[in-house]
């Protein structure tokens, strides 16, 4: 997990989503040109791509009420993000633009397992850089963890009633949690026993000092950092 807790996490990449757009090209080399670990979702197209993009819906960046699995991966790369010419960008391009220059944390987003998680592992198991694998969807985790334990795995949760045993039962190597909820008995159980915290959104300083306190790295947004 070394390499996963020397720098800050960028939350989706470097971005302000005014001319630079999360989990975008744009916002990745940003992050590169700082030295930050860089954070990212995948959601699964209509024909099978895994795309770089965190709604499972266009709305929200693009204005179009359409669904990412109704898309072809042809169709989201020539959608224009909040009138830039940024677009989503499929797994493999993304990866071919980080080349291992710094590590990645991989989002997979809920509603599409297993599916994604077997077309991700073919996409990410000839890349050379680092690569950790989370997300809420613990189905998605343990596909993971028996398919391809060599990653380091992490459950994304908010939950202020999760149990220790629970994260035990997953088999996980680290919690990305709540950065509100970070005083919960359970984490600290859990850090004792060698499992890592990371902190998330972390989009204010005084969370940014928080975080510094109670977990071992953070994802942030919104923040400077250096």
């Amino acid at each position: 997990m070394d390499a996963f807790l020397k720098r800050p996490i960028a939350h989706r990449g470097l971005h302000n989503n005014k001319n630079i757009i999360e989990n975008t090209l744009e916002s990745f080399d940003l992050a590169i040109r700082n030295n930050f670990l860089i954070e990212l979702d995948v959601v699964l197209s209509k024909d099978n791509e895994v795309m770089v993009f965190h709604d499972l819906d266009l709305y929200r960046l693009t204005g179009i009420k359409k669904l990412i699995k109704d898309c072809n991966a042809s169709e989201l790369r020539n959608i224009k993000l909040l009138k830039t010419n940024s677009v989503i960008s499929s797994i493999d391009e993304v990866l071919y633009k980080v080349d291992g220059k710094v590590p990645i944390v991989i989002e997979i987003k809920k509603s599409f397992h297993p599916d994604i998680d077997e077309r991700l592992f073919e996409l990410i198991r000839s890349y050379h850089g680092e690569i950790a694998i989370q997300s809420f969807d613990k189905d998605s985790i343990r596909w993971f963890k028996k398919n391809a334990p060599f990653y380091k795995l992490g459950l994304i949760s908010s939950d202020t009633k999760l149990t220790v045993e629970e994260v035990t039962e997953i088999g996980v190597d680290f919690i990305a949690f709540d950065i509100n909820n970070l005083e919960l008995e359970a984490l600290k159980t859990l850090k004792k026993l060698g499992f890592h915290i990371l902190a998330w959104t972390v989009d204010t300083y005084d969370k940014y000092k928080k975080s510094k306190i109670l977990a071992d790295n953070c994802i942030f947004e919104k923040i400077e950092i250096e």
